[in-house]
């Protein structure tokens, strides 16, 4: 089962850092060649081969810079706030672009004159965020109500040729970030026709999205040029879809099963925009998971762990349609049906996460267990136990579960940082 080594886990980096003063070694015994040894090296890039107190190093300048660059455009959102209603329009109209131009052109200088890659990356996410701030605050001047959903889409297509043109993580969150918001804003008045059902009709929606998301970081990861976007989508997209997929775990979100009417448990009929949207999307990610398969299969002629998260993607993707187009005449089918497909998800997750080493995905699925645990005990227990009891009970469940889960996350990260040569 081969995977990219650009998505190996902490091994690899490992052995990476090591793989300098191995090849010299081999050179010296005469395993190989230097003109051999160059070429290994080549192969990667000096990022990769670094040491990890440099990594270290570069994480904390990127964490400082992220943070700075959002205080800084905080303060300067709040200036302009305080000083709005005294400026006439077009001197607003000048601010705002001078204030952008700034931004970017000195992330531009830092980032591709002086290499500080962190830094003028951190102010281009700057200019990112006066420009969002500018969005509103110039829709204001024009009489656009602050929260008109068109405003949000604006941002957003905004930032969109920076998540390409600009190859830093935070600008890809905050891009699929202000695409989630966008259509989070715009979905009330997609479903203000629907009387009710639209809180299923939502959460099959986002469920949609970050499926969609997800699928396409797998298809950057299969094409090389644009691996570098490939982690950002998929984390983004697997917590978007686990985010639905917990909500929709709960009964009362189907409490409309029990109100009677001829129409079904959802009423009326959403707004052309949602319904071409959950359509397009749906379609869209299929293509996707369809697409990586086939290029995961001209590299590797074995169905592997790729195959088994399409097929994972695939069916959560038809749960969400199945939710929103079928009527079972009660809510326990449904929300038994998804606390099996998310306990199912988040074990995949946990295998896949360790299989392919990355900590994170770990991370990010024991939390949601967590989480899960703690709102099934609640949902259940609340109303047949003495209150006192259940937080005692909560309190002891929660401490050795604690200490259980802690137990065999260690296990499972020793195992992912011995890299290759355990397994």
């Amino acid at each position: 089962m081969a995977e990219s080594r650009e998505h190996t886990g902490l091994g690899v980096e490992q052995f990476l850092e090591k793989l300098p003063r191995e090849l010299s070694r081999w050179e010296s015994d005469g395993i190989i060649t230097s003109e051999q040894g160059q070429a290994i090296l080549g192969s990667y890039s000096p990022s990769e081969l670094a040491p990890a107190s440099s990594r270290a190093q570069g994480r904390l300048v990127t964490s400082l810079s992220i943070v700075g660059s959002v205080l800084l455009g905080l303060g300067v959102i709040l200036f302009f706030a305080a000083n709005w209603d005294g400026i006439d329009r077009w001197p607003k109209v000048g601010i705002v672009l001078a204030s952008i131009i700034t931004a970017h052109g000195l992330g531009y200088y830092l980032r591709y004159h002086r290499d500080y890659r962190r830094v003028g990356s951190a102010m281009m996410l700057l200019a990112c965020l006066i420009y969002g701030a500018g969005v509103h605050l110039i829709g204001q001047a024009y009489n656009v109500d602050v929260n008109d959903p068109s405003l949000m889409l604006f941002w957003f297509l905004g930032v969109l040729p920076l998540v390409y043109i600009v190859r830093s993580q935070p600008i890809q969150f905050l891009g699929l970030a202000l695409f989630l918001l966008a259509v989070g804003f715009r979905l009330p008045d997609w479903l203000d026709p629907i009387p009710r059902g639209e809180a299923v009709l939502g959460l099959a929606l986002f469920l949609i999205l970050g499926l969609m998301i997800l699928a396409i970081g797998r298809l950057k990861e299969e094409i090389p040029a644009l691996r570098d976007y490939s982690e950002v989508f998929q984390l983004v997209g697997m917590i978007t879809a686990l985010g639905a997929l917990f909500v929709l775990t709960f009964r009362d979100i189907f409490d409309s099963f029990n109100r009677g009417g001829s129409g079904g448990f959802i009423e009326g009929e959403a707004e052309l925009g949602f319904r071409v949207m959950i359509v397009v999307a749906g379609a869209l990610t299929l293509a996707l998971v369809l697409a990586a398969a086939w290029l995961h299969r001209r590299r590797e002629r074995e169905f592997t762990l790729t195959g088994v998260e399409g097929v994972a993607i695939a069916i959560l993707l038809a749960a969400a349609y199945v939710v929103i187009g079928v009527d079972t005449g009660g809510e326990v089918v449904f929300a038994v049906t998804f606390n099996v497909l998310l306990g199912v998800s988040l074990l995949g997750i946990l295998v896949s996460g360790y299989l392919r080493g990355r900590e994170l995905w770990v991370n990010i699925a024991l939390l949601f267990i967590g989480v899960d645990v703690i709102a099934r005990y609640f949902e259940y227990s609340w109303g047949l136990l003495d209150k006192s009891f259940i937080f005692v009970a909560a309190g002891v469940i929660l401490l050795l579960g604690g200490f259980v889960v802690e137990r065999g996350r260690q296990k499972m990260l020793e195992r992912i940082r011995s890299g290759p040569s355990s397994s």
